[in-house]
């Protein structure tokens, strides 16, 4: 089942933004009314939806755990299995012809042939992915500019204060507040709900936020909190939001998705260094947003305008925070099994997408119970724990089960359970083993087209791709990706079930045996 949150009308009631660019908030309510009609159909969900502060009292309960520090950037630590790096792509858009993408980019058509393995040169399909092996087109910038581990919200965050950093500044951001799903939440009770549903550091998007509006030490500023002024929303929990997808984007992409070229306003293009860690992959791709070639290469320096002269400013040396590896070469997948009650059979309605909103890994795989379509109506089937666990998170369709107890979601392996009934949902503190019962599927935590369990997993902060090189594997099903979101298959011995939105055990069933 495919699902996106659209709570944002109700966010835009009590708000505080800069004088400069109230005038556009009538504008930006206009377009959001266009938006959320068009938008009806699209993805995984937008965030972010309230959350209560206070809601994880695990959170406190062992010692913050130390980064470890570095004198540079560490390499980054990966499964054998993931390209280091990257294919760096062209899309074919409609109209394109291979003469025509090899004139562009200045290379042979056939070394676009040879590359891709194109059996019919005449045939190309919109969406689909060239590399191009051009000599003329022109390298980014090689310097790392973050550790993975800062990029993502990862252990180098747990104890990190949110709330105390932006009192501290004094900055616009301090005294910023905003309806959010029906709760006023502060500027850093939005950052941190940002960091939490995307899975992005704090630290980032606090310095995101500054260099692009000046928020966080200027009490008055002229910008929009992402400086993008007349864009869909002016609020800081779109932005954000936004932001984060974006950033997650760049990352994911990077992790073995395929990085596509920048073009430039004058048709030019250039392509990433193959030396870059996944976490300056995605920096690069953000900043090259809305931005031209000059203000990307300022942004992406190490002047007094750059990106990483502003984290600088705020947290000092990134090198600091450093954890690494972040993603041990020789991690094991944990021992998981199908989140369903043994006897009972599911659909398989989904499969690899992403695990929060379309930027982040293809980390997430769909399930309805056998009985579907429900609408939103709920099940009398549950989901269950997939392995023992803590359940250190509880609220608006969500809950997050650590595996390794330290109550920390920065750390370890977390499994997220999206679209739990509030009626009958696991409360937080509760220590789960295999079966134990999580919550009914339903329609909360984001627009839905049906109730559905939406099943993902991280590893310290990162999302871990469902068809990757560390597969979803549950009850020994293995999840295989085609390359379009939201499909895919699940194989066990000589078995193979392909998702689809069916209500037919014969084929898409997986049954709990």
């Amino acid at each position: 089942m495919k699902s996106r949150a659209n709570p944002w009308v109700d966010r835009l009631l009590t708000l505080q933004i800069p004088t400069a660019v109230k005038w556009l908030v009538p504008i930006a309510i206009a377009a959001l009314i266009l938006w959320l009609v068009v938008d009806a159909c699209h993805h995984e969900p937008s965030p972010p939806a309230a959350v209560t502060p206070g809601s994880n009292p695990k959170a406190a309960r062992s010692a913050p755990a130390t980064p470890t520090t570095v004198p540079e950037l560490p390499s980054v630590g990966m499964a054998p299995a993931e390209p280091i790096p990257p294919p760096q792509v062209y899309v074919v858009q409609s109209g394109d012809t291979l003469g025509g993408i090899a004139a562009r980019f200045g290379c042979q058509v056939d070394a676009i042939i040879q590359a891709n393995q194109i059996a019919n040169p005449n045939v190309l399909s919109v969406g689909q992915q060239l590399d191009i092996p051009s000599p003329q087109i022109e390298t980014g910038p090689v310097a790392r500019l973050l550790p993975d581990s800062e990029f993502v919200n990862g252990p180098g965050y747990v104890g990190f204060d949110i709330a105390a950093f932006v009192a501290d500044q004094g900055g616009y951001l301090a005294n910023y507040s905003e309806n959010v799903g029906g709760e006023v939440l502060s500027g850093a009770e939005i950052v941190r709900l940002v960091a939490h549903h995307y899975s992005v550091g704090p630290r980032l998007l606090l310095a995101m936020i500054e260099l692009k509006g000046g928020w966080v030490t200027d009490p008055a500023p002229v910008a929009a909190a992402l400086g993008r002024n007349g864009s869909r929303s002016n609020l800081l929990s779109f932005q954000l939001a936004w932001a984060a997808d974006q950033l997650n984007k760049g990352y994911y992409d990077w992790r073995g998705r395929g990085m596509e070229l920048i073009t430039w306003e004058n048709g030019s293009s250039s392509r990433y260094a193959s030396n870059l860690n996944a976490g300056t992959a995605g920096l690069q791709y953000f900043l090259s947003l809305d931005a031209t070639k000059s203000q990307w290469a300022t942004w992406v320096g190490d002047g007094p305008d750059s990106f990483i002269a502003t984290y600088r400013s705020l947290f000092g040396d990134p090198a600091k925070y450093a954890v690494q590896p972040l993603i041990p070469a020789d991690l094991a997948n944990p021992s998981l099994s199908l989140p369903w009650a043994k006897g009972e059979t599911w659909h398989f309605t989904g499969g690899p997408h992403g695990a929060w909103e379309d930027g982040s890994a293809w980390a997430a795989l769909d399930f309805v119970p056998v009985g579907g379509p429900f609408g939103c109506a709920l099940p009398p089937s549950l989901a269950t724990a997939a392995a023992p666990g803590l359940v250190i998170y509880s609220q608006n369709g969500e809950v997050l089960i650590d595996l390794d107890k330290d109550g920390h979601e920065e750390t370890g392996w977390v499994l997220f359970y999206l679209h739990m009934a509030s009626d009958g949902r696991v409360p937080v503190d509760t220590e789960v083993k295999v079966g134990d019962p999580i919550g009914h599927p339903s329609c909360e935590g984001g627009f839905s087209e049906s109730s559905h369990l939406h099943f993902a997993r991280k590893y310290n902060g990162e999302w871990i791709a469902a068809g990757g090189p560390l597969p979803f594997v549950l009850s020994g099903w293995q999840a295989h990706s085609s390359g379009i979101d939201y499909d895919g298959s699940m194989t066990r011995g000589g078995q193979t079930v392909t998702a689809a939105e069916s209500w037919n055990p014969q084929v898409n069933g997986l049954p709990a045996d």
